[in-house]
């Protein structure tokens, strides 16, 4: 696997698109830059996920190999006055986004460590005239990569 980083997140868009057939999310946005994601609203509306560049850490597995860890965030924005059941339907978004990677726990063989438990924050962002909730996800995907291919 000589780019690592793109297969990952290819595959993570992947399941995006799957939440979004699910009708989980309205749509997704994949972001390799861009200073404020939010004001790049998808046309599709809310819920909207945004997957953006990876951060990646590596540890030498031996004289050959690396470990890399790339860490991906995928912020979820939802409009917290659109919500059909408030009282759930954010735990609703939640567990369906975690379920989702927990079942392609090795994203279709690209993350050969596999990934570790996601993890989830929650926040409120205020944008203009709008005030949305955003979920964060962070999923560690762990690879091998043999140095030199």
């Amino acid at each position: 696997m000589a780019q690592p980083a793109k297969a990952i997140k290819e595959q993570i868009v992947a399941n995006l698109q799957t939440l979004q057939t699910n009708g989980v999310i309205q749509s997704f946005i994949s972001l390799d830059q861009s200073a404020n994601p939010l004001t790049d609203i998808a046309s599709d509306g809310l819920p909207l996920a945004i997957i953006a560049m990876p951060r990646v850490d590596a540890d030498f597995e031996d004289q050959a190999n690396n470990i890399r860890t790339y860490r991906y965030d995928i912020l979820f924005v939802l409009n917290p006055s659109a919500l059909a059941n408030p009282a759930t339907d954010v735990e609703d978004l939640i567990d369906a986004a975690l379920n989702e990677f927990d079942t392609n726990f090795t994203l279709a063989g690209t993350a050969i460590a596999a990934i570790l438990p996601a993890t989830v924050e929650t926040m409120p962002v205020s944008t203009g005239d709008d005030t949305l909730l955003c979920v964060n996800v962070t999923l560690k995907v762990r690879t091998l990569y043999t140095i030199g291919s």
